[in-house]
């Protein structure tokens, strides 16, 4: 790769959050749903991770144990779950999405897959028992974040994992301060119904009894991001274990 490429990759994400500044997205809000959602993101059975989804693994990595069964709630194509088989071999993976475009990309990828709707827990109380279970950039979507993680938590047998945007993100202050609202949607602007600083997500955790847990902030502005992750990155990974 030239120089002036790998310059170029270096530099989009401060174009992206520069332009995130002063411009907003289309607005659609009829006729929209996960498949379409999906499909606006043009995904496939076969597209590779992101750098988010490839950090997100990457950190699961440093805790999982080999052998271990994982139920991924919202798993997309469930290329996470195959990123992370590659490295440590997973007994068991299965992937629960409300999206039955994404469910099919996920059959194809050799896993389980169960339609489910993590915002109505009845459709998952029949999801098999699991060693971990993951939510990555789920609970910022869903009113009910405290019962869906408290679910979570009496399901698995091992831990949860899951990320959220951090709304704490200096682009995302940055915004506030020209009169607009942290931008963290894609395609509607009903996508996110939650929101957590760093601070807020330590507090969160706490306040709902878990005195146990890994607080990672990763992504957002190279450098800055390690030294003050609470203001310069871009998003909160977190892994509460299983008490035993």
């Amino acid at each position: 790769m030239s120089k002036s490429k790998k310059l170029k990759e270096k530099l989009y994400p401060l174009k992206k959050w520069l332009y995130s500044l002063f411009i907003y997205p289309p607005l659609k809000w009829r006729h929209t749903d996960y498949d379409h959602y999906w499909r606006h993101r043009n995904l496939t059975a076969r597209t590779p991770l992101n750098s988010f989804q490839k950090k997100r693994a990457d950190l699961v990595l440093k805790y999982i144990k080999e052998n271990s069964s994982v139920l991924d709630v919202g798993a997309g194509n469930g290329r996470v779950l195959l990123y992370i088989n590659g490295s440590k071999p997973l007994s068991n993976m299965i992937a629960a999405d409300i999206s039955r475009d994404v469910l099919e990309m996920a059959r194809e990828n050799g896993m389980e897959a169960i339609e489910a709707d993590v915002s109505k827990l009845g459709t998952l109380k029949n999801t098999p028992p699991s060693d971990y279970i993951f939510m990555f950039e789920i609970l910022e979507h869903i009113p009910n974040s405290e019962e869906v993680l408290e679910w979570a938590m009496i399901k698995a047998k091992k831990g949860v994992f899951f990320s959220v945007p951090n709304t704490g993100f200096i682009f995302h202050r940055l915004r506030l301060l020209f009169g607009k609202f942290p931008l963290q949607w894609r395609l509607v602007p009903s996508e996110h119904l939650r929101f957590w600083t760093a601070r807020d997500m330590k507090w969160w955790l706490k306040e709902l009894g878990y005195k146990t847990f890994k607080l990672h902030a990763y992504k957002g502005a190279p450098i800055l991001n390690n030294l003050w992750p609470s203001l310069f990155a871009e998003g909160l990974f977190i892994y509460v274990p299983k008490n035993d």
